[in-house]
């Protein structure tokens, strides 16, 4: 007995000592949430929620930043954000990270900045470096739906628009989050969580259902940047505006009560239905109404009854660039998920049109993954000077070589016998020749100097003064070094709220540096970089001699004053007339304004000066000159997309306006990144658009390292293009 206790201490011992040291290490390691419900999207910026020990984070001095590979297989490192206590135990922080790869890793470090009071520049020590695992991310041309409730029919309606090839919407449902854990200012304008997020559905149910507020403000800032939602709330609304002040601004009106839904006719009619709803379901149903019914904000497209005093049931109107389209019924509803015309109702209600789209990913890899802002990289990536060495002339010089170290240099053997030193030195001579003639030809192709090249969109909404820029750059180095990048607002006027970020830009698709690669690329200069203290700062770039490197920098803000001073109202035949008078400090070359299907000619906009559209040309056809018709005998001919075309304006027109063109059935191309920079949405709901050349917007600010900085980069050229978003007056 005395035996077996002896025995069985050890084993026991051996036993326990696992689960405790198991338990400690949980308490030590650091965790994460990234994603949207762990959904990575490559070649997008992703959100990363660190779960952090209190050990490591405790000290003031202590911060977290996320490091992630770029196309180029480098490694870049996030701005540093300070942990917050949440609940006063769990120590976390929430920082955003752009996938390189889809089969890159995530990284957690955990720096040390010491004592900054007692060194004008503290020394950085990384305490903790941790490798996350993160699910494999979906492809950058996947289209994501955020839906944020428990609507069950989102699912069957991607799969009622799925392309023919198969694919579709990938819809996303993550859990309400309870705890507000807000992303740091440093990494980047509000919003840029859901960048990789196409379209998002809001039910009101789940808004009252604990959605926390900084949630919502994100997705908020989201919309006004570009975003589609689409709002369900009927019987909920009341308790969604009580749950947060941000729902207010969703609606096209202010709330004043509920009402029951005594005729469902105008909702069956929308929907398209087969089948009316059952008189019991009609009779459980209540809708909101609002003050002042005939001031409703944006496009009514369902009401109850055919007066204009008749409650709404579906609006559509802009938000800042974006779009908001309410449903005043509640859609997650059992009411609803048996009605067989929910399906088609929400069809409708996600304008999902698949029309120019029929081709899908499969169109992608045929046209070897390039989209409209692969077309764009393209069209950035061009310098002074430098131009891609001809194949023809590469293959010349490769055939001369061999034919001059063997045929030629056995003939000079052959006929030197008596002096031998001659075949001794003749191959020398030849390598050495052709080192020569190899190096004259790169020098006669590539410049020396670096340079930059720019170009982007400046957006301002004349409504809400609100503004953003979307801004590329190319910079070609001629040797090898580092550089810092910077972005800043070329106008001082901007208001304190501006938040801008800059990243790398790379190619489409799975080919060679593309986010959808099956393995980064090779990398010519592959050290490291990192943001500054905020995400408008790249540092320490390294690049390769004779290559060329690409950025994409964005930045929000609202200007003081308005732009535009505007009397445009429509008439009875839907056309515009008034006058447009510019309050802008420079001119705007080729103007012309898009309202609705039509387009009108305006010429130079100088400041101060004032524009009669009854003194101009009549409207012309929208569709007509962004796809340059012409007669040809019987019929009108649209000049054929050349995805080979370099000419910056035509692609920012085009991409700008790229449903209003026809979509991919015009250019044979899907948007890619620059999808959010589409405005055909805001033609159709009481706005117009004034599209015209102007200035830069955006100051890039490259500085090459060991150099004095006021020696700068040669200006390759810059093209920007301005857009100013007019309400039409009633």
């Amino acid at each position: 007995m005395m035996f077996m206790r002896l025995a069985l201490g050890p084993l026991l011992l051996f036993l326990a000592v696992p689960a405790f040291a198991k338990a400690s290490t949980d308490d030590e390691v650091i965790s994460a949430d990234i994603g949207l419900n762990n959904i990575t999207r490559a070649g997008h910026w992703n959100p990363v929620t660190l779960h952090l020990p209190k050990a490591l984070v405790e000290s003031p001095t202590r911060h977290v930043a996320v490091e992630a590979m770029d196309p180029d297989g480098q490694w870049v490192r996030s701005p540093l954000a300070r942990p917050v206590l949440i609940n006063n135990t769990n120590w976390s922080a929430r920082l955003l990270v752009k996938l390189g790869n889809r089969n890159t890793t995530i990284r957690a470090v955990v720096i040390d900045q010491g004592n900054s009071e007692s060194t004008a520049s503290p020394q950085e020590q990384v305490i903790e470096s941790t490798v996350l695992r993160i699910p494999q991310p979906v492809e950058s041309s996947q289209e994501i739906l955020l839906l944020l409730g428990d609507l069950v029919n989102a699912k069957r309606v991607t799969r009622l628009a799925a392309r023919e090839d198969g694919s579709r919407m990938l819809v996303i449902s993550p859990k309400p989050e309870a705890v507000s854990i807000s992303v740091s200012p440093a990494f980047g304008p509000a919003g840029l969580m859901f960048d990789g997020v196409n379209q998002a559905i809001i039910c009101g149910n789940a808004i009252k259902q604990g959605i926390c507020d900084e949630q919502l403000f994100e997705l908020d800032a989201w919309i006004r940047q570009g975003g589609d939602l689409l709002f369900m709330a009927g019987k909920s609304l009341p308790s969604a505006l009580s749950a947060s002040p941000v729902i207010e601004s969703w609606l096209p009106g202010t709330f004043d009560r509920l009402i029951p839904l005594r005729r469902a006719a105008a909702l069956e009619t929308y929907a398209r239905a087969s089948r009316p709803l059952a008189r019991r379901a009609i009779e459980t149903l209540q809708i909101p109404i609002f003050n002042n019914s005939p001031d409703i904000q944006g496009v009514i497209e369902a009401s109850v009854g055919s007066a204009k005093t008749d409650p709404p049931l579906v609006v559509r109107r802009a938000y800042g660039f974006g779009q908001i389209t309410w449903i005043g019924v509640d859609l997650d509803t059992q009411t609803f998920r048996s009605w067989s015309g929910t399906d088609s109702l929400l069809l409708n209600l996600l304008n999902i049109q698949n029309s120019g789209d029929s081709d899908g990913r499969a169109g992608e890899v045929r046209r070897g993954g390039l989209d409209l802002a692969g077309q764009l990289r393209l069209a950035v990536d061009h310098f002074i000077g430098v131009s891609v060495i001809p194949f023809e002339l590469i293959a010349l010089i490769s055939l001369l070589y061999v034919c001059a170290i063997y045929p030629l240099d056995w003939w000079i053997a052959r006929r030197s016998e008596r002096f031998r030193w001659v075949t001794w030195l003749a191959l020398p001579l030849m390598v050495l020749g052709f080192t020569g003639i190899t190096w004259s030809t790169s020098k006669r192709f590539k410049a020396d100097g670096w340079q930059i090249h720019t170009a982007g969109l400046f957006d301002i909404d004349q409504a809400t003064q609100m503004c953003r820029a979307s801004s590329f750059a190319g910079i070609w180095a001629s040797d090898n070094g580092h550089f810092d990048l910077s972005v800043s607002p070329a106008k001082d006027k901007i208001k304190d709220d501006l938040r801008s970020v800059v990243s790398w830009f790379a190619a489409a698709g799975r080919n060679i540096g593309g986010p959808d690669a099956l393995s980064p690329h090779t990398s010519l200069a592959g050290t490291p970089y990192e943001y500054g203290p905020a995400a408008s700062e790249l540092q320490d770039i390294p690049i390769a001699a004779a290559s060329s490197q690409l950025f994409e920098a964005k930045w929000f803000g609202r200007l003081p004053t308005h732009p535009i001073q505007s009397t445009l109202s429509r008439t009875g035949q839907g056309t515009l007339r008034g006058t447009l008078t510019s309050q802008l400090q420079t001119p705007l070359q080729d103007c012309v304004l898009m309202h609705a299907g039509w387009l009108y000619d305006v010429g130079t906009l100088h400041p101060g000066k004032t524009f009669d559209l009854d003194a101009g040309r009549g409207p012309k056809s929208l569709g007509a000159v962004l796809t340059k018709k012409r007669a040809v005998k019987d019929r009108n001919v649209s000049a054929r997309w050349k995805s080979d075309d370099r000419d910056i304006i035509r692609i920012l027109e085009v991409a700008g306006m790229h449903r209003a063109a026809g979509g991919s059935e015009y250019t044979g191309l899907q948007s890619g990144r620059l999808e959010h920079i589409d405005m055909t949405h805001l033609l159709v709901l009481n706005r117009i658009i004034l599209i015209g050349k102007g200035p830069p917007a955006t100051k890039w600010i490259p500085h090459k390292k060991a150099e004095p900085k006021d020696k700068g980069f040669e200006d390759a050229g810059n093209t920007t293009l301005w857009r100013i978003v007019l309400e039409v007056r009633n």
